[in-house]
């Protein structure tokens, strides 16, 4: 899984330096009067949004490794937790049931303890009423692990806008220095806003383009993750029903 996300990630990213450096390098080398194009001169070029956007791909960066190392069925759904779980849950054992939930802090069990305190609480088991339990606090687990992909998205959404105020801000700039001009325009002036514009606008591009392609495949990944939580849950549910007999009462 990790080949698959960070590959197409890092390969991206070398097309866009390459396309990034060849819309910007005849903007650069007549601004700065060199035809080599350094980092030096394309910061310098790009301003402040240039700085965001490099900020952006750090924080975006950030989260991809952050999801490479967490969004695993390990992580999510350990397998020695669901093997002690699934014990408990045959023999119908509730307090132990708890003690395991509480000694493993994974979103699977977070849900499946939300059924044994719903037992606890009750006193009897209520298939239905465990089911909502597990339903409600299986949602909320869920909707935690989406909304950190989501910050990814958002980096895709806002690079882009941060490259095009960049685009305006070089734009207005090379106006601006066109009305000060006397006596024709100078190439060196029009150039320079030229270039924040086209660097900006370049870098917002390849930040929000790789982001929402990372994005894409984690939202794949993280499906099929929740899916196996659900999975999970409703098997050792089962187990556990099954084990307090047709009467519904615990086995403490």
């Amino acid at each position: 899984m990790k080949k698959s996300i960070a590959s197409p990630y890092t390969k991206l990213s070398a097309i866009g330096m390459a396309a990034y450096l060849a819309a910007t390098g005849s903007s650069l080398a007549q601004a700065e009067g060199t035809p080599f194009v350094s980092l030096q001169n394309i910061l310098e070029a790009g301003g402040w949004t240039l700085r965001a956007i490099i900020l952006l791909s750090i924080v975006a960066l950030f989260l991809i490794v952050f999801f490479l190392l967490t969004f695993r069925s390990n992580i999510l759904s350990p397998r020695t937790f669901l093997e002690e779980a699934g014990r408990a849950a045959e023999e119908g054992d509730q307090d132990r049931l708890q003690a395991i939930c509480a000694n493993h802090p994974s979103p699977v069990a977070l849900t499946i303890a939300a059924a044994a305190r719903q037992v606890a609480d009750s006193g009897r088991f209520d298939y239905f009423a465990v089911r909502d339990a597990v339903e409600d606090e299986g949602g909320r687990q869920a909707g935690t692990l989406w909304q950190r992909l989501q910050y990814l998205m958002d980096i895709a959404i806002v690079a882009p806008m941060v490259g095009l105020l960049g685009t305006v801000l070089g734009m207005l700039q090379s106006f601006a220095d066109l009305q000060t001009e006397i006596g024709g325009v100078n190439p060196e002036t029009l150039s320079q806003g030229v270039a924040m514009a086209l660097i900006t606008t370049a870098g917002g591009l390849i930040v929000g383009i790789a982001a929402m392609i990372v994005y894409a495949l984690f939202r794949g990944r993280l499906n099929s993750l929740v899916a196996e939580m659900e999975e999970n849950c409703n098997r050792i549910l089962g187990v556990f029903a099954k084990s307090q007999g047709k009467n519904g009462e615990t086995n403490k």
